[in-house]
C-alpha cells in the first residue's frame, strides 16, 4: 500500500477519533478485532466432515469473505502500522477466491461467472492481497449489480511486461453520463436507477495507479462493458540454485546416535530416516533426559532440537562442552527450524558442530550431512537432482517434494496412522491458538506456536512453518494488534494443511 492508501486510512482514523476520542478509537479497534477473531475462529472450528457439498462450499465462502473482511479491518484500525512488505500473489489463486466470494450473489441473479487464466500468467509482486481484492470486488460487484442476468467473464493474460486482467459483463454498459464521471469521487450519475455511492471505480483506479498500473473502461460493440486492469508483472529475479536431494542412501550402521527431540511427530520422521540408513539410535524427549542418557551411554553423535522443555538445546550444548572429559568433544548437530543468522550465531557459540534445517529435505541428504559433521568430509552429491517446488503466498501450501520424501520414509503400512497423528496434532494446536487468543495468554501462545513450527516442518508445510516462527517471535511481548492477524493466518493455514492430509489419506 502506498501514500494515497495511507492517507485514505489516516483520514478515516482522524475523523473517527475526532468523533469518539483517541481512547475511544483504541477501545473500538480492540473490540472490533476481538469480535472478528471470534467469528473467524468459530468458522474454522466448524468440521467439514458430514456436510453436503453445497454446505461445505458455502462454509468455505464464508471463511474466504471473513478473511478478506479481517484484512480490511486490519487496514482501517491498523493504519500505516498495519502495512507489510508485499509477497508474490498467484493470480489464479486470487481470482479463484474472488469467484468463490461472489458465487452466491451471481447464482441468485442468474449470472454465470466464467474464469479464464492463461497458464503462463506471472505472479504479482506490486500489490498486496487486500488491495487486489478491493479492486476486483468492486469491479465484479458492479458487474453483478448492473447486469441483472447473463454472463461475467474474468480473464488474465501476460502482455509484454504486464499482467492484464479483464472483467467483462453482458449488461447495458456505461451510459454517457457515467463515462463522463468515470473514476471521479462519488462519480455516480444523478439519473442512475441503481443504488450506490459512486466510489467503486474511484477506489479501484486509485489502488491500480498507485502501484504503477492502468485501468480503462469501454463498452463492447455487442453490448456490455469491459474493465481492463494492467499491473506490472513480477520482476525477473536470479534465484540461487537449490540444493539437490541426494538419492543414494549412505551407510550409518557404524554410528550410535542420540536424538534429542520433544515433538513426537518429528521423532517418528527422523527415526524412520535413521533406521533406513542402518543407524543405531536412542531418543530423548527433553533436555534433561538428553543429559541423563548421554551420561549413561557412549554415542558417536548427538542430533538435538534447540527448543526443548526443561532444558533447551542450547543449554545441553553448553553443559556437554563444559565437561572435563573426552565426551565433551562429541560431534553435536542442531536440528532446528530457526535458521536465521542470529539463531545460527547462538547455536555456534553454544558449541554445535553444525546445523541441519527443518524440514529435512530427504533421507540421503540427512545422512550425508551427518557424515560430513562426524567425519569432517564434505557430503558427496550422488544421484539425480530433484527440484523442490517453489513456495507460494499461501499458508496452506505443502511442499510436495518434501511431503513425498516423508511419506516414503514412513512407508505405506504406517502412513495413514502417521497422518492421523499429525492431523490430531494440528487440531490440538488450532484449539490452543484460539484459546490463547481469547485469553491473551502469551505463554500458551508461544508453546502452541513452537509445536506448530515442528509439526508443520515435519510434513513440508513450509509457509505455515514460517508463519508459526513469526508468531512465536511476536508473542514475546508484541501488542495484540500485531499478533492477531498472524494468528488467524496460522489457524487458516492449519485448516488447509489438514484438508490436504485428509485428501492424502482417502486418495
Amino acid at each position: 500500500m502506498k501514500s494515497e492508501q495511507i492517507n485514505e486510512v489516516s483520514r478515516f482514523e482522524a475523523e473517527l477519533s475526532d468523533g469518539i476520542g483517541s481512547e475511544g478509537f483504541a477501545l473500538l479497534a480492540h473490540d472490533v478485532r476481538s469480535s472478528m477473531f471470534g467469528l473467524l475462529g468459530s468458522l474454522e472450528l466448524i468440521a467439514d466432515d458430514g456436510l453436503s457439498v453445497d454446505t461445505r462450499d458455502r462454509l468455505n465462502r464464508a471463511r474466504t469473505s471473513g478473511a478478506l473482511l479481517n484484512d480490511l479491518l486490519k487496514l482501517v484500525f491498523g493504519g500505516s502500522e498495519a502495512l507489510k512488505s508485499f509477497t508474490s500473489l498467484s493470480v489464479a489463486d486470487e481470482i479463484a477466491l474472488l469467484e468463490q466470494r461472489w458465487y452466491d450473489q451471481a447464482q441468485k441473479a442468474s449470472i454465470n461467472i466464467d474464469v479464464n487464466i492463461s497458464p503462463d500468467v506471472e505472479a504479482l509482486d506490486v500489490i498486496d492481497r487486500t488491495g487486489f481484492h478491493r479492486i476486483f470486488n468492486n469491479l465484479v460487484g458492479n458487474s453483478i449489480k448492473f447486469s441483472g442476468s447473463g454472463n461475467i467473464s474474468i480473464n488474465a493474460i501476460n502482455s509484454a511486461d504486464n499482467v492484464v486482467i479483464t472483467v467483462t459483463d453482458s449488461g447495458p454498459g456505461f451510459s454517457e453520463s457515467a463515462l463522463a464521471k468515470l473514476f471521479q469521487f462519488r462519480g455516480r450519475p444523478e439519473n442512475s436507477k441503481q443504488e450506490g455511492s459512486g466510489l467503486g471505480l474511484y477506489i479501484s483506479e486509485m489502488l491500480v495507479t498507485d502501484v504503477g498500473g492502468t485501468i480503462s473502461v469501454n463498452n463492447n460493440d455487442e453490448g456490455g462493458a469491459c474493465v481492463t486492469v494492467s499491473f506490472p508483472s513480477a520482476s525477473a529475479t536470479v534465484k540461487a540454485p537449490k540444493p539437490p536431494h541426494l538419492d543414494a542412501l549412505p551407510d550409518l550402521s557404524h554410528l550410535n546416535i542420540l536424538l534429542a527431540e520433544d515433538n513426537v511427530t518429528n521423532q517418528l520422521v527422523v527415526t524412520q530416516m535413521l533406521k533406513s540408513m542402518g543407524a543405531k539410535f536412542q531418543v530423548a524427549s527433553d533436555g534433561v533426559e538428553t543429559l541423563v542418557m548421554f551420561e549413561q551411554e557412549n554415542f558417536d553423535v548427538v542430533l538435538l532440537d534447540i527448543e526443548m522443555p526443561r532444558k533447551s538445546g542450547l543449554e545441553v550444548l553448553r553443559e556437554i562442552r563444559a565437561r572435563k572429559d573426552a565426551k565433551s568433544g562429541i560431534p553435536m548437530i542442531a536440528l532446528t527450524a530457526y535458521v536465521m543468522q542470529d539463531h545460527r550465531e547462538k547455536i555456534d557459540a553454544a558449541g554445535a558442530d553444525g546445523l541441519i534445517a527443518k524440514p529435512i529435505g530427504g533421507i540421503a541428504q540427512l545422512g550425508h550431512q551427518i557424515l560430513e559433521y562426524v567425519h569432517g568430509t564434505p557430503a558427496k552429491i550422488i544421484g539425480k537432482d530433484v527440484q523442490i517446488e517453489d513456495s507460494v503466498d499461501d499458508p496452506g501450501y505443502v511442499d510436495r517434494t518434501i511431503y513425498d520424501v516423508i511419506a516414503k520414509t514412513i512407508g505405506s503400512d504406517f502412513l495413514e496412522e502417521f497422518l492421523d497423528k499429525v492431523v490430531t496434532d494440528f487440531d490440538s494446536i488450532k484449539l490452543g491458538l484460539i484459546k490463547a487468543e481469547t485469553e491473551e495468554n502469551h505463554s500458551d501462545w508461544r508453546n502452541h506456536s513452537h509445536i506448530l513450527i515442528s509439526v508443520a516442518g515435519a510434513i513440508g508445510a513450509t509457509n505455515l512453518q514460517h508463519l508459526a516462527q513469526e508468531l512465536n517471535k511476536l508473542t514475546s511481548g508484541s501488542d495484540m494488534h500485531f499478533i492477531q492477524p498472524l494468528n488467524l493466518r496460522c489457524i487458516g493455514g492449519i485448516s488447509q494443511v489438514v484438508a490436504f492430509l485428509n485428501s492424502e489419506k482417502t486418495g
